[in-house]
């Protein structure tokens, strides 16, 4: 299967904690959730050990190379929601009742356009569960990339940090309302549990 350690480039010194924290804000969504997972962006991700049904989406040939030799049994596809609707097959695999976008609207330059695209595989009664850094979190973000704490890779590719006002607003213009709103790590994260239609959000 060839070399399956995840590169240096990944990873900071503290960058499994930080996954660690990510996934413990988002397993209570999972849980309640039903049908198949889809996770967009999914990166270097241990969720297929635990969730069933799962769907992991990258545009990274690495990433994937090295998801699939670590989960032979699970889907993995080659995507890039930033540039290119979603292929025949996740439409064939489809409808998601979860759909995970972690630590990835970050790293796109529109938003919203990824969130439409994402949201055109959700089921009507589905749910799409967004985590991104907050603003208030930039200072702590740069300068634990800077020192090695945090991937530098992935600091390096951030576009925007959207503030909950813009996050709902793409989300708004996804034609997705958020059902849920909260903040973790300190705050310097955040997560929104958006769903078809425009649902004030209610935490």
């Amino acid at each position: 299967m060839g070399r399956t350690a995840p590169p240096a480039r990944f990873y900071g010194l503290l960058t499994r904690r930080v996954q660690l924290a990510r996934l413990g804000a988002v397993r209570p969504y999972l849980e309640e959730g039903t049908g198949p997972v889809l996770d967009v962006g999914c990166g270097l991700t241990g969720l297929p050990g635990t969730i069933p049904s799962y769907t992991g989406c990258d545009r990274d040939p690495e990433v994937l190379r090295l998801n699939r030799a670590r989960f032979p049994s699970v889907r993995f596809v080659d995507w890039d929601v930033s540039s290119a609707e979603p292929p025949d097959l996740l439409h064939r695999a489809g409808p998601f009742g979860i759909i995970l976008m972690l630590a990835l609207l970050e790293h796109l330059s529109e938003p919203s356009v990824a969130l439409r695209r994402a949201a055109s595989l959700l089921r009507p009664d589905g749910r799409l569960v967004v985590t991104t850094p907050h603003p208030a979190g930039r200072l702590p973000l740069e300068l634990g990339a800077a020192a090695g704490l945090l991937s530098r890779h992935a600091a390096g590719e951030h576009e925007a940090l959207l503030s909950r006002s813009r996050l709902e607003q793409a989300a708004v213009a996804a034609g997705l309302g958020m059902l849920v709103y909260r903040r973790f790590l300190l705050g310097g994260n955040q997560l929104a549990v958006l769903v078809p239609g425009r649902n004030p959000a209610s935490g």
